[in-house]
């Protein structure tokens, strides 16, 4: 029996060592960018007491409420076509986790490898990306960027390669999204749309979610639907929908509210 308890000891204090050699995640090198000039659509940003930015941060509490206290740390936001307001989504949802007091890091990445669009609407013009890191080596060091906003990280898409979806379902992608994964609190993946290109049907299964982006009085019933099932077919975890575009009036007393 002493044998026995000598033997746990003995294990429990390599288990300790192992702990206490662990290494500690080594941040990134973020450059600043100063003079990025945003789209104006990007209302957190702009106008962060205004209604609309409100919807997105109910649409923040709505994901970190899910399934608490495990709520999805990796997201992917794609649509069904294109033109549908994804990218200003996810630039503005990535904006709202980044203004919570509770100072989580976020990382907004373009995963659009094709026609991403995430650069132009920060106003920024790098020279490496999400896609440099995939296919030539490069590191996160030469391609992430700060536009100013605290906590905040912006991915570019990078160069275009012939490729993407063979880069995005590479051995080397799963190890990048589990690197970004341990690094940030939140990641959030600007992915192409759903039924021209077969990108974030790849990248879906790899992320906790994916948020579909509409577009109100465009997106057709069977287009959304037809979406869902290809996302269904790679076991794509859907969480829900955004809808844009949305004209409404907003009650006098409400108006006064907010």
């Amino acid at each position: 029996m002493g044998k026995f308890t000598e033997a746990l000891k003995k294990a429990a204090e390599k288990r300790i060592e192992r702990v206490e050699k662990k290494e500690e995640v080594k941040p990134y090198i973020i450059r600043t960018v100063a003079d990025s000039k945003i789209d104006p659509h990007i209302v957190a940003y702009f106008d962060p007491s205004s209604p609309v930015a409100e919807q997105y941060r109910i649409l923040r509490t709505n994901l970190l409420a899910m399934e608490k206290p495990h709520a999805p740390k990796v997201l992917a936001i794609s649509s069904a076509i294109h033109g549908e307001g994804k990218t200003v989504t996810s630039i503005n949802l990535a904006i709202t986790y980044a203004q919570d007091l509770n100072k989580k890091s976020i990382l907004l990445v373009d995963a659009d490898l094709r026609k991403g669009t995430l650069s132009k609407a920060l106003g920024l013009k790098p020279d490496k990306g999400f896609s440099d890191i995939l296919s030539d080596g490069a590191s996160p060091d030469d391609a992430l960027l700060n536009i100013g906003i605290d906590n905040l990280h912006i991915l570019p898409a990078g160069n275009r390669p012939h490729n993407p979806v063979e880069l995005l379902s590479s051995q080397k992608a799963r190890q990048i999204l589990n690197e970004f994964r341990n690094k940030y609190d939140y990641v959030i993946f600007d992915c192409p749309p759903v039924i021209p290109v077969t990108d974030a049907g790849v990248l879906g299964p790899m992320c906790d979610g994916v948020i579909m982006v509409l577009q109100a009085g465009r997106t057709q019933r069977g287009v959304v639907v037809h979406a869902q099932d290809r996302l269904g077919a790679v076991r794509a975890r859907v969480l829900g929908y955004v809808m844009t575009n949305i004209e409404y009036h907003i009650p006098e007393y409400i108006y006064r509210y907010l």
